[in-house]
Formats: C-alpha cells, structure tokens, sequence
C-alpha cells in the first residue's frame, strides 16, 4: 500500500499546481506583468480568441475531474486494504 500513498501524494501534488498556476497567471496580469509570458505586451494589447477562456476552462476542469477520480480511487483502496 505504500504505493498507492506515493500515487497519491503525487496526484494531490499535481492537483495543487493545476489550481495553483492560473491565479499565479492571473495575479501577474493584474500586477502588470505578461501573465508568464500569455500576453507578452500586458493585459491591456493582449489578443486571445473568443472561445479561448472557455477552452481552457473546459481543460483545466477535465483535468481537476480525472485527478480527483484518481485520488478517490486511491483513498478508497487505502480504506479498504485497512478495514482488511
């Protein structure tokens, strides 16, 4: 079992830093920076597509609901090795 523990340590590790780097991304647009190099000239002459925040949305959400489907499925495995 110390393998599922290390797969979910890495899974949370993974999830903390998909939640983590948009509002660093969005902290830096709203400081004036380039939003780690999204809008190399500022928020103000930055040029996306209509669909493009929505995209990323949708991948990002994709992305938290397919770790959180594995982080569940290893808290189970944990609960049930010990109930064992």
């Amino acid at each position: 079992m110390t393998f599922v523990r290390i797969v979910l340590g890495a899974l949370l590790g993974i999830l903390t830093l998909v939640v983590a780097v948009p509002a660093v991304v969005l902290i830096d647009l709203v400081s004036g920076g380039t939003g780690l190099g999204l809008c190399p000239q500022g928020l103000g002459r930055c040029d996306t597509g209509a669909y493009a925040g929505a995209e990323l949305l949708i991948i990002l959400a994709g992305i938290v609901i397919v770790l959180g489907t594995g982080i569940a499925a290893c808290t189970h495995l944990l609960r049930r090795s010990r109930s064992a």
